[in-house]
This record gives structure tokens, C-alpha cells and sequence, in this order.
């Protein structure tokens, strides 16, 4: 594809691309090709939802292409009252392409609107207080639909009663129950455990109900369900077992229903592999439901957290830079839980290990951004390149600022206080919100890199370090959408903003880069397309091979070709790698938002 012509014909889906959810052992890995398609697109990106009167700034971008060639924009009330203006639109040139935009954050009239360039309308949208709120309950709907060892009416009828077998020993254990994890049948912890990690904490956020909003009752029965399964998965040592149903070797096998019948051939499996993150994540997790509980069923508080106190004696808690940073939550919740100081010198490690883990100083020769991750510590005893390599993880890219920002919270008298917070602000101020300056979208991009480690397009930044705004599609065949990025970022900046705010700072520049990271999510993309189910406009069809539309249901997201340039399946091919149901998508969504809600 010409580059000149990339915003006036989007690139199309690698070719391949309506593979199952996952390859079947073997497969060869798919090669994005580009192709040229008619425009089918709009130009205007907005997001579908619409704005806040007095939260968040109101942004218009408008791809310049060859359809879109008005220099301004008209906004009209399509309501009851008669209401209008016409202003310019300012050339914003940049990555993704050169764009018009336009800032309305001036307009806080209430009311419904659409926005007119040149010929094209947007997609009508609302100023209202509740933009955000009102999608929350459709949101949490979703993990209803997804329940699994039970029937769900209109959806699937009783499920997976014979699950599953250990694949190391053939051994039947009882599994039964939680939630199926994306757009098939299989049972993945760790994004599972994220679901109700997130309901949780928009329990914790909305203490403050009103009409409408998930209730607390509904939310405890939810997180009940799926921990019902968690529990379960705990092994005698403490420690927690990976996944059921995700296949004998990776591959695709157990990802079919059932004949509910223990013994038969079609039982599924259990991964017994032991991962510290996942440990990390159930014993954050117990300690939140032994909160949330308390009042209601005390016996059952009390189970859950000593299900999480062992989990935790169980661990060492050591590893990766992902592992760390989930223990640190750990910690901050099973403190919480007990009010036991016993938590805070084990945090005060996490804190000092997390820390050291940060590039604080301009390496990789340049001196543009600073402050994010790497896979490694930066002790002189670690390879110098080892040293440089930043943390990449598409699932949980803000999370060892997140815990960071936990551990600031939860232990005020901590010597180390003062280093978590400045270590957030640095990662934010000197790498997500620059990065995020280089395309008109306000996308923060999906890696950091050393050079160009696979062969395809690296967007240069400074000295040796590259970047890509969607996943490497040539490194493995995994590759997908990075809504789960997106949320992310939403949820760690919703959440400095919020603590900023509560400490008589302002907060409004990180809470304006979250609400643009879910507006992308939300319509605010090259395509104009919202990636919820049953919100907004142009939805795909997603990859749902089982039970098809889900209200409430986030798919993966627009993912990259090879030139890093943007693609989403509009075509009906049922991509998985775009248009899956993902449980972590929706999950921080519920969690941003609601966090975004107390934010003045």
C-alpha cells in the first residue's frame, strides 16, 4: 500500500486471520499481508458515547483524507432546542496518519449532538453526566453470559459438569464453575481472576450508588460464582494451577462443550503448571472478597483469605517484573484484609525491587522519555542489554506502576513513599504522555524496544530505542488488539489522577489521557467503529463461535500489519485476533470508568 494513501484506504486483515482462538499445534505462522480496499471508513473519530459536561476534555479528530476536505466542523443539538456553531479544524500532523481535530470542552449544554465535515455526519453522541455510568451494568452483565457449570437462559443451557482431568496424572478433580474467558469455552485463570479482581474494586469505587448502577448484592453474587472455581484451584502446596481447558499441549482441543458426564472422552483438562502471577492474583484476590464479605458471610471472608494467606506463605515471591508488581498488590490487600503489619516489610522488598526495575536515567542513547520498566533488574551483575530491555507485557503494560501507586496508598508512614509516587509521575510524565503526543488519537503505544527485533516495521524513536503502536505480528503467532493495553493505561491514569485530586492536586491532565484511551475503545478510532456490543455504532461481528453477541462484551481491539499501520475485521471473517471477546478488556473497563467516576 502506498503510505500516502494509508488513510484514505485501510489495511486489510492479514491473510489467515479466521484461525480458532487458538493454533492448533504446528500451524504455520500467519504472515500479514496488505491489500487494497475500497474506502468504507469515516474520517470523523468520535467517541460514540459522547462526554461529561465538566470531566474530560471533548475532542474531534477528523482523518485527513481526500473525502474529508473541509477546513471546519459544525456541531448541531438534534434534540428539542435549537442549538449550533461551526468552528475550524486544526492541521494535526503526526503518527497514524495527518488528521484535522477541534477541542469543544467549552461546550457543557447538555444534550444530544452530531457533528457535521463536509458531507459526513458523526455518529450521534451525548453531553450528559452519565455518559461513562450507564454502560456499567450492560458491562458487568457480560460475566453472566459467561458463566460456565451452570445454564445460562437465552445464552447456553448447563455446561461443563465434568470438569476436568489433571493432564500430568489423569486424576478427575472438581472444577466446576466460573466463567468462560473470551470468545470460546476454555477457562484461563489469569485473565478469569482479573474479572473478579476488577468487579470488586467497582464495588469499592461506587460506595456511593446511584439509580441504575450494579448493585452490591448483584456484584457479590458474580464474584461468588466465579470464585467458586478459583477456590478450587488452589493445590494442596498453595499454590494455584494455570488453566482448564486450555488444551493438552496449547493446542485448541478442549475448547468444545461437553457431555456433562465424568469419564467419558470428551473431559476436558487441567494445566497444573504453577505461575507466580497467578498466585500473586488469587491472593489479591481472596483479600478482596474476605473484605467484601465480611458483613454479609463472615465464615465465608474468613475461608477466602486463608485460602490467600497460603497462597502467599506458599511463594517466595520472586520473578518477573510482572510477578513483582502482583505480589506488591498483594500485599496492599492481604494488609487491608488483616490490618496485619506482618505485610508491610514484605511490600517494602516489592517496593524497593519494583524501583530498581526503572529506568530513572536516559539510556539506550537518547534522551526523550525515561521512566518506563524492564524485564529485568538493573544491577550491574545483570548483561548490559539485559538492562535495557523494557517491559512488555500487552495484558498488564501499567501494572508495576499501578502497584507502585497501591503500595503509596496503603502504607502512608513508609520511608519509601515519597520514591513510589515520584516513580509513577516520572513513568507518566516522561513516557506515556509523551509517547502518547505523537499521533493525534492520544494512543499510547503498545511497546518499547531495542532496535528492530523482528523483521517489520519499528517507528524510530532515539538512539536504539524503537516502538510500535500495535503488537508485532512476525514474533510468534500470537498477536492481537491492544484493548487490554488501552484499559491499562485508562485504569493507571484514572487512578494518579484520582489520588492527585484526593490530595488537593489536579489531577485533569491524566484523567483526560485515560478517558482517550477508552474512547479509541469506544468509536474514537480510524474506523469509527465501537468495539462494545451493544454500544455505539459499526460493531463488528465478534469472534464468538458458541454463544454469539454478548451485551457488553469488548473485543480485542484494531491490532497492526506489519507496517504497524492499524486493521480491523469489518468483513464478517469472525477474527479472533480483532473482534474476540476478551474477559481483561472488559474487566478494566469496569474498573477505569468507575475510578474515573470520583474523579472531580
Amino acid at each position: 500500500m502506498n503510505r500516502r494513501k494509508f488513510l484514505g484506504t485501510i489495511a486489510a486483515l492479514p491473510a489467515g486471520i479466521a484461525a480458532p482462538a487458538l493454533a492448533q499445534k504446528g500451524r504455520p505462522r500467519a504472515e500479514p499481508v496488505e491489500k487494497e480496499t475500497p474506502q468504507t471508513t469515516p474520517t470523523i473519530a468520535l467517541n460514540h458515547l459522547g462526554f461529561r459536561p465538566r470531566a474530560g476534555r471533548k475532542i474531534l479528530v477528523v482523518r485527513a483524507t481526500a473525502s474529508a476536505p473541509s477546513s471546519e466542523y459544525t456541531l448541531r443539538d438534534i434534540g428539542s432546542e435549537p442549538f449550533h456553531f461551526t468552528r475550524p479544524l486544526a492541521a494535526a500532523h503526526g503518527d497514524l496518519g495527518p488528521c484535522l481535530t477541534a477541542d469543544f470542552t467549552d461546550l457543557q449544554r447538555l444534550g444530544m449532538y452530531q457533528i457535521t465535515v463536509g458531507k459526513e455526519h458523526s455518529v450521534p453522541f451525548f453531553i450528559r453526566e452519565d455518559v461513562w455510568r450507564r454502560t456499567l451494568p450492560r458491562a458487568v452483565g457480560y460475566y453472566r453470559n459467561q458463566r460456565c457449570g451452570v445454564a445460562v437462559p437465552g445464552v447456553h443451557p448447563v455446561c461443563h459438569l465434568d470438569d476436568a482431568r489433571r493432564r500430568d496424572n489423569g486424576e478427575h478433580v472438581d472444577v466446576v464453575g466460573g466463567w468462560h474467558d473470551a470468545g470460546d469455552l476454555r477457562k484461563w485463570m489469569d485473565p478469569t481472576l482479573l474479572n473478579a479482581i476488577a468487579l470488586l474494586n467497582l464495588d469499592r469505587n461506587l460506595a456511593a450508588r446511584q439509580p441504575g448502577d450494579p448493585t452490591h448484592e448483584q456484584i457479590l453474587e458474580e464474584v461468588r460464582h466465579g470464585n467458586l472455581y478459583f477456590l478450587k484451584m488452589q493445590a494442596e502446596d498453595g499454590r494455584v494451577w494455570h488453566d482448564t481447558a486450555g488444551g493438552v499441549n496449547g493446542d485448541n482441543s478442549d475448547n468444545h462443550w461437553t457431555d456433562n458426564i465424568i469419564g467419558t472422552p470428551d473431559d476436558r483438562y487441567i494445566n497444573t503448571t504453577k505461575l507466580e502471577h497467578i498466585s500473586a492474583m488469587f491472593a489479591t484476590l481472596q483479600a478482596l472478597v474476605s473484605q467484601a464479605y465480611r458483613a454479609s458471610d463472615r465464615d465465608y471472608a474468613a475461608r477466602c483469605l486463608a485460602s490467600g494467606r497460603r497462597a502467599w506463605q506458599a511463594s517466595a515471591r520472586k520473578g518477573t517484573t510482572l510477578d513483582l508488581a502482583w505480589w506488591a498488590l498483594a500485599a496492599c490487600e492481604l494488609r487491608r484484609a488483616t490490618g496485619k503489619s506482618a505485610y508491610q516489610d514484605e511490600a517494602l522488598r516489592l517496593g524497593k525491587a519494583l524501583l530498581a526495575r526503572q529506568n530513572i536515567s536516559f539510556t539506550a542513547g537518547q534522551r526523550l522519555v525515561r521512566g518506563y520498566w524492564t524485564e529485568s533488574p538493573t544491577a550491574s551483575s545483570a548483561p548490559a542489554r539485559a538492562r535495557l530491555i523494557p517491559y512488555f507485557n500487552v495484558v498488564y503494560p501499567g501494572l508495576p506502576a499501578m502497584a507502585l501507586l497501591a503500595l503509596y496508598e496503603t502504607f502512608p508512614e513508609a520511608a519509601d513513599r515519597a520514591k513510589w509516587n515520584d516513580a509513577v509521575r516520572l513513568h507518566l510524565d516522561e513516557y506515556a504522555l509523551p509517547m502518547s503526543e505523537r499521533n493525534a488519537f492520544r494512543l499510547i503505544p503498545s511497546g518499547l524496544y531495542l532496535g528492530r527485533p523482528t523483521p517489520e516495521a519499528y517507528r524510530p524513536l532515539a538512539g536504539a530505542l524503537t516502538y510500535r503502536y500495535f503488537m508485532p505480528v512476525r514474533k510468534q503467532f500470537w498477536w492481537q488488539g491492544i484493548n487490554s493495553h488501552l484499559g491499562s493505561y485508562a485504569l493507571l491514569l484514572s487512578q494518579f489522577s484520582r489520588v492527585l485530586e484526593e490530595e488537593g492536586g489536579h489531577g485533569a491532565v491524566y484523567a483526560d489521557l485515560a478517558y482517550r484511551q477508552l474512547e479509541w475503545i469506544m468509536g474514537a478510532n480510524p474506523f469509527g467503529a465501537c468495539l462494545m456490543t451493544a454500544e455505539g455504532m459499526r460493531n463488528p461481528y465478534p469472534h464468538s463461535r458458541f454463544v454469539g453477541l454478548i451485551p457488553g462484551g469488548i473485543m480485542n481491539g484494531i491490532a497492526g500489519n506489519a507496517q504497524d499501520e492499524p486493521i480491523l475485521d469489518q468483513e464478517f471473517l469472525i477474527d479472533w485476533r480483532t473482534c474476540e471477546y476478551w474477559s481483561p478488556h472488559v474487566a478494566y473497563y469496569l474498573w477505569a470508568v468507575s475510578t474515573l467516576e470520583g474523579v472531580a
